[in-house]
């Protein structure tokens, strides 16, 4: 299909008078509107995000256990008969009759009269 230069001036002209005259509303208008509609759905997902913090707020309020009368304060000499400290090398040792990180070992004296301890 082939138009002619006249015949799409004519069609171009008709189109531009038809939107001439039709009534568009101005930029700033249609610029404030979506600005009401933003700050509409702000207040709307502010208003749902504060309710959901109140109730947040009061579902952990409820689920908090109440203060025990036991101390939360861990005494120096439980602590010292509930643990016990090695060390991780303790593995890699042989097994001894004494603790070396714990207990003296006992110095062996000598049969010989004047030999001191043996080391």
């Amino acid at each position: 299909m082939q138009i002619s230069d006249d015949t799409l001036r004519e069609i171009v002209s008709r189109a531009w008078q038809r939107g001439a005259d039709d009534d568009h509303p101005s930029f700033d208008s249609v610029w404030q509107a979506a600005r009401d509609r933003c700050s509409t759905e702000r207040r709307r997902y502010r208003g749902f995000a504060s309710v959901a913090a109140i109730a947040a707020a009061i579902v952990i309020g409820l689920n908090v256990p109440s203060p025990s009368d036991k101390s939360p304060y861990i005494e120096v000499a439980e602590l010292l008969d509930t643990t016990y400290w090695s060390a991780p090398s303790d593995v890699l040792l042989p097994d001894r009759e004494f603790d070396i990180y714990q207990d003296m070992p006992v110095l062996f004296e000598s049969t010989e009269p004047a030999g001191g301890t043996l080391l």
